[in-house]
């Protein structure tokens, strides 16, 4: 047979942007995020046929957590329409808690610190 590797499933993914401007509700810092879809999808040599598990993601760019974003947020963000996206539609997926940001100055803080080494404001 001549059909293996003609035909297959795969995984996908696919950066659609930044959005400026927002407060990363992990650790309170004003970030940007990074938004991307994954999907799975079936080809025939390689091209692709069709598309279904189709997941929005946004990673903040002060501490690199990783949030779902609601699907119908992430529809009209991926179409060009740049919609609000609030903490409310966001869902929190992965934290990287080995860091977290200063509310008062922005500084980088080991999250074991009580209090900023930079400002001395309590964390």
């Amino acid at each position: 047979m001549f059909f293996i590797g003609i035909f297959g499933i795969n995984e996908g993914h696919k950066p659609l942007g930044t959005y400026n401007n927002a407060i990363c509700p992990s650790c309170g810092a004003y970030t940007r995020y990074e938004v991307f879809k994954t999907y799975s999808y079936f080809h025939i040599f390689f091209i692709p046929i069709f598309r279904w598990n189709k997941k929005y993601y946004v990673k903040s760019a002060c501490c690199g957590t990783l949030y779902q974003l609601d699907p119908t947020i992430g529809s009209e963000f991926e179409s060009g329409h740049n919609p609000d996206i609030r903490s409310e539609h966001l869902r929190i997926v992965h934290a990287y808690a080995a860091y977290n940001a200063c509310s008062n100055c922005g500084q980088p803080v080991d999250s074991n610190f009580s209090f900023c080494p930079r400002c001395g404001k309590r964390l």
